[in-house]
């Protein structure tokens, strides 16, 4: 059973996958979790299998796979030790916040449980990671996405799902970081880019990249 068993790497990151594909009211199909893991199909199928077996996930033939209650449990544990880590690495050794996730994967599966307690302590308990998002996976998100913020109000940059080197660097290089303040003043027609202005510059990028970037609105100030 998935409570004595220790599980390797591979059955990890497959059940963190799963959690990060996850959304509120939909669940990830095999070939979705195939290409966020650039696996074949089959080695999901066959992993799928092996998960239920181990009572981590629900899963049928051709359908969508959920977490049962334990495989959360392990998939949330797996991402708060990720997160830390890559607090580690940026607050500590210094990596490049482009270059922290990849790290983070390694690091992430040799942590017990004893060194994780020890390792928040020591970096003063974090709320997020350097992308923002909760070291606590099952905290309430209170965010929005980008692309459904209201154009002409300005929102600021909580949290960058998209977590991989090449997307971080680019999103580094327009500015578009954690606790930046942009406005929306645009969206091409047909769906298409983003328009907004960062710092007083304008900049675009696409819808779909837009939906991966979760934002906050800006409070107004209350007048005395």
């Amino acid at each position: 059973m998935a409570d004595t068993e220790a599980l390797t790497s591979a059955v990890e990151e497959y059940i963190e996958a799963i959690h990060r594909l996850s959304g509120d009211d939909d669940a990830p199909t095999t070939s979705r979790l195939a290409g966020h893991l650039k696996v074949r199909p089959a080695s999901v199928t066959g992993m799928m299998k092996r998960l239920a077996d181990l009572g981590l996930v629900s899963y049928k033939r051709y359908g969508r796979i959920s977490l049962t209650a334990e495989g959360k449990r392990r998939a949330r544990s797996l991402i708060r030790r990720h997160r830390l880590a890559e607090r580690l690495l940026v607050d500590v050794i210094g990596v490049p916040i482009d270059q922290v996730h990849n790290e983070a994967c390694r690091l992430e599966h040799a942590l017990s449980p004893g060194v994780e307690s020890r390792l928040a302590q020591a970096l003063g308990d974090p709320e997020a990671c350097p992308h923002g998002n909760p070291i606590n996976a099952s905290s309430r998100n209170r965010t929005i996405a980008l692309i459904d913020a209201p154009i002409g109000h300005p929102v600021i940059i909580a949290q960058l799902e998209d977590e991989s080197p090449e997307v971080i660097r680019y999103l580094a290089e327009r500015k578009l970081t954690p606790q930046t303040q942009l406005t929306i003043t645009g969206r091409e027609p047909g769906g298409g880019a983003v328009v907004m202005d960062v710092d007083g510059e304008q900049c675009t990028i696409s819808r779909d990249l837009a939906a991966t970037i979760r934002v906050t609105k800006v409070r107004k100030r209350k007048r005395k």
